[in-house]
């Protein structure tokens, strides 16, 4: 009982003292926007989203990836458009939410793909999120960014960074990775690694990448778990990480990178929940 009157008077204080704000499951949502415990020394703000109006995102900074024809993975959902069942905001958190509908549709899961494209795209900087993600089998949850050469040159020719990945199956391990011309997930093998993440799918974790011309740093609440050095004399086959990316958040069901099981219908709903996306340079 002592514990229990502890930790609400310490919501309390960080109520009063921060401005915390909840989300529907009673979890504190960080709103501190400048002066980030985790942002590394010389670093502005320069675009964020504090997802603090209720309903849809906001237009000017996201837009939506539709369409139900498997994507490169083979997944088997319908990526839909301002569907309030799929994406929303309540209380301060974006959910990006996966469903199951029996109802003899091709695509009996739904969910939502968000994307910055032609709204907000960076070259270089430190990149921050703080989530929670759902657990169940089939589920993948990600936060990433795609080179906006992509129509272009192709995948994975114009590079993508994981910043954090996902598996409803292993609820305690979250991932970051790359993919490259010369290591990319559907051939070669991708570059990356896992962490434990004991709560990461009841409690918030801030999840990061810092992007440089020489490195990619992956980290979690701060502590650096990662870091990708391309091979020498590669170049951009080892580091096509020389323009502007956009930025995705989206639940994807079943496919090959859950490794073609069966998707447990009984998770559904599933939601990933952002409490903030911020983007700083130098």
């Amino acid at each position: 009982m002592r514990n229990f009157f502890f930790a609400l008077s310490f919501c309390l204080c960080c109520a009063v003292i921060t401005g915390c704000k909840t989300d529907d499951s009673g979890m504190a949502a960080s709103t501190s926007v400048e002066g980030g415990a985790f942002v590394p020394e010389g670093y502005n703000l320069v675009w964020n989203d504090e997802f603090d109006v209720p309903g849809l995102p906001d237009t000017t900074r996201w837009g939506y990836q539709v369409g139900g024809h498997g994507w490169t993975a083979k997944e088997r959902q319908m990526y839909t458009e301002a569907n309030p069942e799929n994406v929303r905001i309540q209380e301060g958190i974006l959910r990006i939410t996966a469903q199951y509908k029996e109802d003899g549709r091709r695509n009996k899961f739904t969910s939502t793909r968000l994307v910055t494209k032609k709204k907000a795209m960076f070259e270089e900087g430190y990149f921050e999120i703080r989530a929670k993600f759902p657990e169940g089998k089939g589920l993948r949850s990600a936060f990433w960014m795609v080179g906006d050469t992509v129509s272009k040159i192709g995948w994975p020719n114009a590079g993508e960074i994981n910043l954090v990945e996902h598996y409803g199956k292993l609820p305690t391990v979250v991932g970051a990775a790359v993919q490259t011309p010369d290591f990319f997930w559907s051939e070669k093998g991708q570059k990356g690694t896992s962490k434990i993440i004991k709560t990461a799918t009841s409690e918030f974790h801030v999840y990061s990448c810092e992007w440089t011309k020489d490195y990619l740093k992956f980290a979690v609440d701060g502590e650096v778990f990662w870091t990708y050095f391309p091979l020498p004399g590669r170049g951009r086959m080892g580091y096509p990480f020389r323009w502007p990316f956009y930025m995705v958040a989206n639940v994807s069901v079943g496919g090959i990178r859950n490794g073609k099981e069966s998707v447990a219908q009984d998770i559904f709903p599933a939601s990933m929940y952002l409490d903030y996306v911020r983007v700083y340079q130098k």
